[in-house]
């Protein structure tokens, strides 16, 4: 480790050096990350929807035939 380099976490976005206590280093990577956190909830959630329709589907299909 490098004695001369300070101590520091990175942004949580961007990758940019900040103090331990914060998360990120600006209100635009703070709100890029929620952005970016949303729409991966939403493709999951979207994901496992189209999953369980298929379970469904191939259920009732089998079921009928």
């Amino acid at each position: 480790m490098d004695p001369m380099l300070p101590d520091h976490d990175h942004c949580r976005y961007c990758g940019d050096a900040v103090p331990f206590e914060q998360a990120y280093c600006c209100e635009e990577c703070y709100y890029a990350d929620q952005k970016r956190i949303r729409s991966g909830r939403i493709k999951d959630i979207t994901m496992a929807a189209v999953a369980v329709a298929g379970v469904v589907v191939v259920l009732v299909l089998g079921y009928l035939f």
